[in-house]
């Protein structure tokens, strides 16, 4: 499935289970509705992958979608941070932070940033 959201942010989200703790990057997108439906937020299952050309980035996802973010739609709205809180709620997820934008492409970006040390 893909998804082009009009608004985007990484967010680095930090999981527990009852024998480990994780990191992920995740995309939370968001939709301007209009006059026939709402706004909506969605979060994909956690980036795998990241392509990109002049337009926009590709982010692959755990599950097989991939986002489709333009470049310079890096920002919060109203409905993705109601997004975010309820993420926030939910029992597995210790944190969940919104990185800065940057080049996506950089690499071994990803990579760092899921590792990078707490404190």
């Amino acid at each position: 499935m893909e998804y082009s959201p009009d608004d985007w942010v990484i967010l680095n989200v930090s999981f527990t289970t009852r024998d480990r703790t994780f990191t992920q990057l995740r995309v939370l997108g968001g939709w301007r509705g209009g006059y026939l439906s709402g706004d909506a937020w969605r979060i994909n299952s956690g980036i795998q992958a990241v392509h990109a050309d002049g337009l926009e980035y590709r982010f692959l996802g755990r599950s097989g979608s991939v986002y489709l973010c333009r470049r310079g739609g890096y920002r919060m709205s109203r409905i993705m941070a109601s997004g975010l809180e309820e993420l926030k709620r939910q029992s597995t997820v210790v944190d969940a932070e919104i990185l800065e934008d940057r080049n996506w492409l950089e690499p071994g970006l990803l990579k760092a940033l899921l590792y990078r040390p707490s404190g």
